[in-house]
């Protein structure tokens, strides 16, 4: 049952797929990866050519590679314990020179050549190791051309194990394990390799004679059927964690991987193995593979299942494995290896089947990606597959996948990002972050981003508008086409770790044209205030304007009149103009003036603001105005007042002191100023109705005196120059 609901929802993902433009779901992050073969020379190097025709020839399959949207390289160094490069362990290939064992001449380093052309295209580079495999055919071990004296079938003939037509290094016995490890170290040490990948052989199939290796070293497992098979893995797994263990201790970057065949189990049950033909080839067993475990205990980064079987293909679906190995991923990384070879043979004839099959692994989580196999079809580019990659699938850059379990230190932030234009080419430049010592911490290139929109997502895939191929700090735009864009940058370390992003800046040099209008304001409560939006007399801009902004918007009663204001325009990309507008601010400031009227009474020859209490009037009329306009009144303090609004009140004080009244005066338009008035009070009264005055004696010895007289006799006094109140 669970098989067929498996199978139910497989096919209708492959049908809602089918037919899908792989490009609308192209991923950020996803490895392209192609397998290069030197064995038997199908990729390359031809071993008749000289090392400069053959230098030629490889930068020509990292350029196609490149050009066709790939970011990884995964060249055969190794296919039978051979070396593509100057080893202490094992003799020069025959495929590079002719003759194993023959250095080439003139004398280069092809594996050291590789890394440097494939670093210069941006590429990441994996030595590819065939761990096993010896002599690929028994029947020309006797040619010594190749297969020289010092090769490992010759100086070790003991560690040989004979399947059928094929002789391996015997997985069973520990100096073999010792040598293999010692030449991928050989590699991992003197190399700066991104990773170490072994294909999928391992035990051949066929008849396995290995009674001695196991009888040296049985380590517990029972000698039955079912045992041997258990010591056979076992024998795989030791030298699988020993690698990972391995490199991790001295270069904990690089990566390791295995690329096994495309079934591990067959089974119905989808905790055992995949939903696929019990017949089928199944690498537990036929290979004694066990490659969930390596994946499961994290002794490999990643795996490469080789599902090399179409879509719908009956007993090896790959829409029914894909789904498996995606759900066997157990948090490292799972690709995918592409059958290319087979396009244009039987089942192969749908041009998109490889396009169709890279949409189904997009499809699910887990799968990070592909490597296609190989270079030669690739380039032969049958019904036009690969020219549909090339322009569809992998139209976009895409960076490689984080593993986070080996680190996620980033490396310094890009800074001062600057923008240029020449000859309709954006032209980008940026400063690189100090470099670390940190090999975690290294900029080995940089991603390019662009939107229309300022504060870009930079995990959206439509972001990412280029990847550096090496740590140069500029990149040119010509697709722009006369749009307008921001722009920033990251670096990325070797593990494609990202850097905080740089500031953001776009391909907008021109300034947008400020055009402004005057405003006439009405103050109101003593304030008025104004948009920038009111001051735009039509601003515009080639892009867009984004913001507009006054250098004052507020006023208040002390800028009445004309006021200068200045409108300033920002567009989308930065750029700013200013222009200046005329603000007219009305309404008026009070200018409020008292005036004093004494109340109804005698005469008492003081100024009219001064009261005497008991003689002559004995209030005051304070009256405000406004000379500047018409405004309202209030006054203050209250004591002694008939009223504290209005422009008129009257004081009328009860005892004698000097009193300040303020009227503050309030424009229309809530505009503020106050007048004062003072008013002195003397105190005159005697009692009995009498008036104290101050009389003028006329003698030097007593000047003056105070009197006590009735309110008739006041006038007399006053005429004869006393004063009303107590004599000071």
């Amino acid at each position: 049952m669970k098989k067929l609901l498996l199978a139910a929802a497989a096919a209708m993902l492959v049908a809602s797929m089918s037919h899908a433009d792989a490009q609308t779901v192209s991923p950020k992050r996803e490895m392209r990866g192609v397998w290069i073969s030197t064995h038997l020379s199908l990729d390359w190097p031809n071993r008749t050519q000289t090392p400069a025709q053959q230098q030629a020839a490889l930068k020509l399959i990292l350029d196609h590679n490149k050009a066709t949207g790939m970011n990884a390289a995964f060249l055969q160094v190794r296919s039978q314990a051979d070396a593509m490069y100057p080893s202490s362990y094992e003799p020069w290939s025959y495929y590079l020179t002719n003759n194993q064992g023959s250095a080439p001449s003139p004398a280069w380093d092809p594996l050291a050549y590789a890394i440097d052309e494939t670093r210069k295209r941006g590429m990441e580079f994996h030595a590819w190791i065939n761990p096993y495999r010896a002599v690929a055919t028994v029947a020309n071990q006797g040619n010594t051309a190749q297969y020289a004296a010092n090769h490992v079938s010759r100086t070790h003939p003991e560690w040989m194990l004979t399947v059928g037509t094929v002789k391996i290094l015997n997985p069973g016995l520990p100096q073999v394990r010792d040598h293999v490890v010692n030449v991928i170290m050989e590699i991992v040490n003197r190399y700066d390799v991104d990773g170490i990948h072994f294909d999928d052989y391992f035990y051949p199939a066929g008849t396995i004679l290995d009674d001695e290796a196991y009888n040296l070293d049985p380590r517990g497992f029972p000698n039955t059927t079912v045992g041997r098979a258990d010591w056979r893995r076992d024998n795989v797994n030791m030298l699988i964690a020993r690698v990972n263990d391995s490199i991790r201790a001295v270069k904990p970057w690089v990566k390791f991987g295995v690329s096994p065949s495309g079934i591990y189990r067959s089974s119905t049950d989808p905790a055992i193995g995949s939903p696929t033909s019990s017949g089928a080839s199944q690498h537990y067993s036929s290979m004694f593979a066990d490659s969930r475990k390596w994946i499961q205990q994290g002794w490999v980064d990643y795996l490469v299942p080789q599902v090399y079987w179409y879509i719908g293909q009956a007993g090896s679906d790959y829409k029914l494995l894909v789904p498996w190995w995606n759900d066997n991923a157990y948090e490292r990384h799972m690709y995918i290896g592409l059958a290319d070879y087979k396009m244009n043979t039987a089942g192969w004839l749908d041009a998109n089947q490889v396009n169709n099959q890279i949409a189904m692994n997009r499809a699910h989580a887990n799968i990070s990606g592909q490597i296609h196999f190989r270079h030669a079809f690739l380039q032969g580019d049958v019904l036009g597959y690969r020219t549909s990659l090339k322009n569809s699938t992998y139209a976009r850059p895409a960076l490689l996948p984080v593993m986070g379990w080996k680190g996620l230190q980033a490396p310094g932030a890009p800074a001062q990002l600057v923008a240029g234009s020449s000859d309709n080419v954006v032209q980008l430049a940026w400063a690189p972050a100090q470099d670390s010592a940190d090999e975690f911490e290294k900029t080995r290139k940089y991603a390019i981003y662009r939107s229309q929109q300022r504060e870009m997502d930079l995990e959206s895939p439509t972001n990412l508008l280029g990847v550096t191929d090496t740590a140069t700090t500029s990149f040119a735009d010509a697709g722009a086409n006369g749009q307008y864009y921001y722009y920033t940058v990251t670096a990325l370390n070797r593990l494609s770790v990202e850097s905080p992003r740089a500031n953001t800046v776009s391909n907008d040099f021109e300034a947008p044209v400020v055009r402004t209008r005057d405003v006439a304001l009405a103050l109101a409560n003593g304030t008025a205030s104004v948009t920038p939006g009111q001051l735009d007399g039509g601003t515009s801009d080639n892009w867009s304007i984004e913001s507009l902004s006054a250098s004052r918007t507020s006023f208040s009663c002390s800028d009445i009149g004309a006021q200068k204001v200045v409108l300033n325009a920002v567009d989308k990309g930065g750029n700013s103009a200013s222009g200046e507008a005329a603000v007219q601010v009305e309404g008026h400031v009070p200018q409020p003036a008292i005036s004093v009227v004494a109340g109804e009474g005698e005469a008492t020859g003081l100024p009219a603001n001064t009261i005497t209490l008991g003689y002559g009037p004995q209030s005051v009329q304070l009256t405000a105005s406004d000379a500047a306009g018409a405004s309202t009144f209030a006054w203050s303090p209250a004591g002694g007042l008939s009223s504290t609004s209005g422009a008129v009140t009257t004081f009328a004080p009860t005892g004698a002191g000097t009193f300040s009244f303020t009227a503050q005066a309030t424009s229309p338009e809530g505009c503020f100023a106050a007048a004062t008035v003072t008013v002195p009070v003397i105190d005159a009264r005697c009692g009995d109705g009498k008036v104290l005055v101050c009389h003028k004696t006329g003698s030097s010895s007593n000047p003056s005196t105070q009197v006590c007289v009735s309110p008739n006799a006041v006038k007399a006094h006053l005429k004869k120059g006393s004063v009303l109140g107590a004599c000071t």
